[in-house]
C-alpha cells in the first residue's frame, strides 16, 4: 500500500548508526528529538504506537545530526507496534517564514493520481508529501504552512540543540533563584503532565 498522511512525521535527527535488521539486511538505528506525526487526528492516535525505536535501510548521507527532517514511517510489524520503518526522509527548513521541503533521500511506494497506480516514469518528481492517493504536496505544505506559519513557530515546536542550551543558559539564574519557592510546590501538576503529553502529539 502506499503511504498516508498519517505517516507524515517531522522531528530532529540525533543520530545514525549502523546496524542489521531483522533480515539481516544492513540497516541503520535512527535517534529523533521531538518526532511528531503532523497530520494524524486525535481519533489515529488510538489506533498507532507512539515510536519508540526508529530504522531504516538507507544511509542519511547528506543529513546531519540537529537537522530538521520531514519523513514517512509506519510500524512494520503488527507484533512490534512501537518499531518504527522509516522509508524516507527530506530536509524541511524555514525561510523567510516559508516552509521549505527538500527532495526525499530515497524513492518510496507512492501513489500516482494521474494513472492511478503506483506506477512512475521517473520519481525525481514525486515529493516527500507527492504519493498520496488524494492530495498532492502542494496541498499538504499549504497544511503544514498553516499549523507553523512562522519560523519562530516551526523552531518552538521543534527546537535544535543549540536553542534548548541558549534556553537552558537564559533561565538557570532565573531558576536558581526561585528554588527555595518551588521546593515547597509540586514541580508539576497532574493537567501539566497532561498537557504536556497532548503537546507531544499536537
Amino acid at each position: 500500500m502506499p503511504h498516508s498522511e498519517n505517516d507524515v512525521f517531522i522531528a530532529r535527527l540525533q543520530s545514525s548508526q549502523p546496524t542489521l535488521m531483522d533480515n539481516r539486511q544492513k540497516g541503520f538505528d535512527l535517534q529523533f528529538s521531538n518526532p511528531r506525526f503532523v497530520f494524524r487526528t486525535l481519533k489515529m492516535w488510538f489506533f498507532y504506537s507512539k515510536p519508540e525505536h526508529w530504522q531504516s535501510d538507507f544511509e542519511l548521507k547528506s543529513i546531519k545530526p540537529n537537522d530538521l527532517v520531514i519523513g514517512l514511517a509506519y510500524a512494520a510489524s503488527g507484533n512490534e507496534p512501537a518499531n518504527y520503518t522509516v522509508t524516507s526522509l527530506a530536509t524541511l527548513s524555514c525561510e523567510n517564514n516559508e516552509l521549505i521541503v527538500g527532495k526525499p533521500l530515497v524513492p518510496f511506494l507512492a501513489w500516482n493520481r494521474e494513472n492511478g497506480s503506483c506506477r512512475h516514469d521517473s520519481h525525481d518528481a514525486v515529493g516527500i508529501l507527492d504519493g498520496f492517493i488524494y492530495k498532492d504536496q502542494e496541498y499538504y505544505l499549504q497544511q503544514l504552512q498553516a499549523k507553523y506559519p512562522t519560523c519562530n513557530k516551526l523552531n518552538a515546536a521543534f527546537p535544535s540543540d543549540a536553542n534548548k542550551n541558549e534556553l537552558s543558559n537564559s533561565t538557570e539564574s532565573a531558576s536558581t533563584h526561585s528554588a527555595s519557592k518551588q521546593d515547597s510546590h509540586p514541580q508539576t501538576s497532574f493537567w501539566e503532565k497532561v498537557k504536556f503529553w497532548f503537546g507531544q502529539w499536537i
